[in-house]
């Protein structure tokens, strides 16, 4: 796997991710979606998560680390996010920290 492989896949991993951040902003309009809002988190931390473990080292240059710091910033916040649902069974408005305007890279 080449680094530009591994980049359109780390960015397919966020992409993953961003679309469980939206669903669950719908579900905040709707708590009858909290069930499924769990299960789109889940399965893209999943995804992700396995999407990542799939870049050997050989493709790990500077541009794919910083991808991944990104990408595994982000899925921690969904995950920190997931978890709060779970113990209240709400969801609240995004923290600042949770979603940053810096998980480009």
């Amino acid at each position: 796997m080449s680094a530009g492989t591994a980049l359109r896949q780390l960015k397919q991993a966020q992409a993953g991710l961003k679309k469980a951040r939206q669903f669950m902003a719908q579900a905040r309009q709707d708590p009858r979606l909290v069930p499924r809002v769990l299960d789109i988190g889940w399965e893209s931390l999943v995804q992700a998560h396995r999407l990542m473990a799939e870049i050997p080292l050989a493709a790990a240059d500077e541009a794919v680390l910083t991808q991944q710091l990104a990408v595994q910033r982000y899925a921690t916040a969904l995950l920190v996010r997931l978890r709060r649902l779970i113990r209240r069974g709400e969801l609240g408005p995004d923290d600042p920290d949770d979603f940053g305007g810096d998980d480009e890279a």
